[in-house]
């Protein structure tokens, strides 16, 4: 897998049963779409260009991404990931990710802030996809965003516990290995993963370890090389 597509919640991820992770997210989803406008929108010039915990993006770049990935149809995620691919003469879907991604960034930051906020509307009147899916875009890219910026993003126990427990069911079998050795306990939304020795940490620095952030050790600390 490309070193890119680690940083992509589901990319190239296999088919699994996730009914336990339940199916309609839709008010979730709006309210977690929600505090991520309201946090973009007291950003400074600078932090909008500062780096995300996802890759090489920066804040508006997975901003950008979460506009295009959210809303939009999947018809239209189709079609777009298509011109990208083909425009750039390329083969590899986590390419054309990024370069969408990124061109869906180049706008105003107040536009991605409203654009955000019609997304969030739409999910809370029941309208376009609200599974834990699209729950886990807005989760793990938010974090994406706050984490690198030292702010803070408040975002529910249900709803970290819904991310953790569907990525527990199809994680690499790095995280699945240390998962059948470890429960990651949230101090701070009671809720745990995995069994075996009891490693703390607040429900934050889990899911980032669980989707791959670099330097997050299994007990939520984050680590410096």
């Amino acid at each position: 897998m490309p070193e890119f597509a680690k940083y992509l919640p589901f990319s190239q991820r296999p088919a699994v049963d996730e009914s336990a992770a339940g199916s309609d997210w839709s008010a979730p989803l709006a309210e977690t779409l929600t505090v991520i406008a309201d946090l973009l929108a007291g950003l400074s010039p600078e932090q909008w260009d500062a780096p995300s915990l996802c890759g090489e993006w920066r804040v508006r770049d997975v901003a950008g991404h979460l506009v295009w990935r959210l809303g939009h149809t999947n018809m239209d995620l189709v079609r777009s990931l298509g011109r990208a691919m083909l425009d750039g003469r390329f083969l590899n879907p986590n390419r054309g990710i990024d370069m969408v991604s990124r061109t869906a960034a180049e706008v105003n930051p107040a536009e991605l802030v409203a654009a955000l906020r019609r997304i969030a509307g739409d999910r809370m009147a029941g309208h376009g996809h609200h599974g834990v899916t699209e729950l886990t875009e807005a989760v793990v890219h938010g974090f994406d965003i706050a984490r690198a910026l030292d702010l803070t993003l408040a975002v529910a126990p249900t709803v970290t516990g819904a991310v953790a427990l569907r990525r527990a069911l199809i994680a690499p079998t790095p995280i699945k290995a240390v998962l059948r050795r470890r429960t990651l306990v949230a101090t701070d939304a009671l809720w745990r993963v995995g069994r075996g020795l009891a490693f703390e940490g607040t429900a934050e620095d889990i899911v980032l370890f669980l989707f791959g952030r670099e330097g997050f050790t299994p007990g939520g600390r984050r680590t410096t090389a």
